[in-house]
């Protein structure tokens, strides 16, 4: 039986102080070294002008403490996984950053000052001047029409025909016509000359049906070669552009800040040897998301800390991608991002400086760093079709707080196997509501798959169904920590070498 509560907090403690003891006896430093840098998007953050105001902040403070980030005197919350990072929204202007955290020598801190630039006035919009164009084309379609009607007439006579016809009506002759006698003339021509009538119609049910034919526009592909293209290529993307990557290394800080619509997206694409690196697996993100509707499509993403972190990103959906040889964890969706999808990709290698926080898939955030106490709702994320490999945490890590996800179709292979900080499973789920079904693989440190209830109200009313153990899963296929969170797990044979479940499958 495992005493998570307590046996957890004994192992975090003696790894705290491990690496505690470590980096007092191997890192410690003379009163007069330089205060550690802070970041902002993987570069020195001090007395810089940022384009904008959305980025992501770090600090290279030791393992193993919790480090408090404060912006213009407003705390903004805690981050206690390596490599330390908290995303900021804020606007144009000069702010100041604080960032501290305590060691067993005391308080340590940096505060730098940088600003934000003013936003560019926007270009006039092309819009208003196509809006105007089609109402003119009804207008010479209408006065057209009447012109033809006029010259079917021959005789100027015909428009007062029809006042003369009545005083003409004596002569018996003209009663003897049945049709409207328009003839005041006496000439049966001229009972024809209704005839012309219908010509207008045609002319004006056409004028309406060439209006809307100019509303499609193509849409440009954007070809990029460079780290310096793609910046500006993600810095002027609008909804519906197309990025596409040629084969080679980027190395930088990539950021997708814009935001597409449902109707039109933002799509990055390349191939798998199309790669974007921080430059190393010690700092920086390969690429973050903080705008919404993106699609990122088949590159690759490798060498840096954190591969894909997607911030209050929206819609976004992530497709055969490679992500591997990562220090922390390989995709990230939280601070509210919702409605996302991790599809078809290879995710692997992760965990190389930190194979505590090495996950594959991570899903919201724990409650330790939750801003202000209020969970991180990065709901109804779906994680499909995917093969997750060698990753020192868990394959798929589903955090409190989240809410109705899908992890299906995935294959494991060896994830979950550092055993550091509980990680010891393929999918650890502690979020409400997700369906985890037809998922396979072998190896992994204890069980496939976990549902653990690490904070009230959270961890309940999860589905688990039709997995396969192939082999290498000492533990149990499904281990649940209590019969009382309504997790339902279908009975079926199992190859975990404890069977199915520790509760009562259905």
């Amino acid at each position: 039986m495992k005493q998570y509560f307590s046996a957890r907090a004994g192992r975090r403690l003696a790894m705290v102080a491990a690496v505690t003891a470590v980096a007092s006896s191997s890192f410690a430093l003379p009163a007069s070294a330089s205060t550690p840098t802070v970041h902002g998007d993987g570069s020195p953050l001090a007395d810089t002008v940022q384009p904008d105001g959305v980025l992501t902040v770090g600090v290279d403070a030791p393992a193993g403490v919790k480090v408090k980030f404060k912006l213009d005197g407003t705390y903004l919350g805690q981050d206690s996984t390596a490599p330390y990072s908290w995303p900021v929204t804020t606007g144009a202007g000069s702010h100041k950053l604080n960032v501290r955290w305590e060691t067993p020598s005391g308080r340590e801190e940096s505060t730098v000052v940088f600003s934000v630039a003013e936003p560019a006035a926007p270009a006039p919009a092309p819009a208003p001047t196509r809006a105007p164009a089609p109402a003119p084309a009804p207008k010479p379609a209408v006065a057209a029409a009447p012109k033809p009607a006029v010259a079917a007439a021959p005789k100027p006579a015909v428009a007062a025909a029809p006042k003369p016809a009545v005083a003409a009506a004596p002569k018996p002759a003209v009663a003897a016509a049945p049709k409207p006698a328009v003839a005041a003339a006496p000439k049966p021509a001229v009972a024809a000359a209704p005839k012309p009538a219908p010509a207008p119609r045609p002319a004006v049910a056409a004028a309406p049906a060439a209006v809307p034919a100019p509303a499609v526009v193509p849409t440009a592909v954007l070809q990029v070669s460079t780290a310096a293209g793609l910046k500006s290529a993600l810095a002027t993307a609008r909804p519906g552009s197309v990025i596409q990557l040629r084969d080679g290394r980027y190395v930088g800080a990539f950021k997708a800040s814009a935001s597409g619509t449902a109707a039109a997206p933002i799509t990055l694409r390349g191939s798998r040897n199309a790669v974007l690196s921080s430059g190393s697996v010690s700092s920086g993100y390969g690429l973050h998301v903080t705008g919404s509707h993106w699609r990122i499509e088949g590159l690759s993403v490798a060498s840096a800390a954190k591969g894909i972190v997607l911030d209050g990103s929206k819609n976004t959906v992530i497709s055969g991608v490679d992500v591997g040889t990562i220090g922390a964890e390989a995709v990230h969706f939280r601070a509210g991002s919702t409605d996302g999808a991790l599809l078809g990709s290879w995710i692997h290698d992760t965990g190389l400086k930190q194979p505590a926080y090495g996950e594959g898939v991570y899903v919201g955030s724990a409650k330790s760093n939750w801003t202000g106490g209020v969970p991180d709702r990065s709901d109804r994320i779906s994680v499909r079709g995917n093969r997750i490999s060698n990753t020192g945490a868990e394959g798929v890590d589903i955090k409190e707080g989240t809410t109705g996800g899908v992890v299906a179709g995935n294959v494991f292979v060896n994830s979950g196997v550092s055993g550091a900080n509980d990680a010891d499973s393929w999918i650890d789920v502690k979020g409400n509501g997700y369906r985890i079904e037809g998922n396979s693989g072998s190896g992994t440190k204890l069980d496939a798959i976990q549902v653990h209830s690490v904070l009230a109200g959270w961890g309940t009313n999860n589905v688990i169904t039709g997995n396969s153990v192939l082999g290498g899963v000492p533990g149990y296929e499904v281990w649940v920590q209590s019969a009382k969170l309504g997790t339902t797990v279908t009975c079926k044979p199992s190859g975990a070498v404890r069977g199915l479940t520790n509760i009562a499958c259905r």
